[in-house]
């Protein structure tokens, strides 16, 4: 049952990511996309820990910092989501959402500009751990480090068609890791 729903996580979070780019107005989440990005972070969660744990053995204190990177960071990204879903619920623009977040300098640094970039970082580290240690293609691996590095951006910039390639990479990134999980292939290295 562990294996199905980390698959299931796997697919469900960069899916519910990817789509949340649908919802998009003038470039913020809005009520929809914030949801969306909320629910992407709860789901994918779950499917990247198990990942990370396949990688405790091999790299015990790579993997206790990937699972904190990737802790902490989902947090900003239901942060982000649920900034977002406000904004959108209030009709309050993103220079004033920012306006109002400059008001409470640290508060803002520990729930959204501290986590937010933690989680891209958490994939690329998981990524490039995933090559050095031989467990998955090469092809997925770099997929997960180049869209661990068009995450944020694709958010920065604003431009739909830079966010919508990322989520491409990192849909196509994690579903190639799910596959594995669910044929239980992350358990040894393989032969490159």
């Amino acid at each position: 049952m562990t294996r199905i729903l980390r698959t299931t996580s796997l697919i469900l979070g960069p899916l519910s990511l990817a789509a949340s780019t649908f919802f998009w107005e003038d470039g913020r989440y809005g009520v929809t996309g914030g949801v969306l990005v909320a629910l992407a972070s709860t789901a994918w969660i779950y499917g990247l820990l198990g990942v990370w744990e396949h990688l405790r053995d091999r790299s015990p204190l790579l993997s206790a910092v990937g699972i904190v990177l990737t802790v902490v960071g989902t947090f900003g990204g239901i942060a982000f989501g649920t900034q977002g879903f406000f904004e959108g619920i209030f009709d309050v623009s993103g220079a004033e959402s920012l306006d109002a977040a400059a008001r409470y300098p640290v508060a803002s640094w520990f729930v959204l500009w501290l986590p937010g970039p933690l989680f891209p970082i958490s994939l690329m580290l998981l990524g490039a751990m995933l090559l050095r240690l031989r467990v998955t293609p090469v092809p997925v691996a770099v997929a997960l480090m180049l869209g661990g590095l068009a995450f944020p951006a694709s958010r920065v910039s604003r431009v739909d068609l830079i966010a919508h390639g990322a989520d491409v990479v990192l849909l196509a990134a994690s579903a190639a890791l799910a596959l594995l999980v669910a044929r239980g292939l992350l358990d040894r290295p393989l032969k490159h």
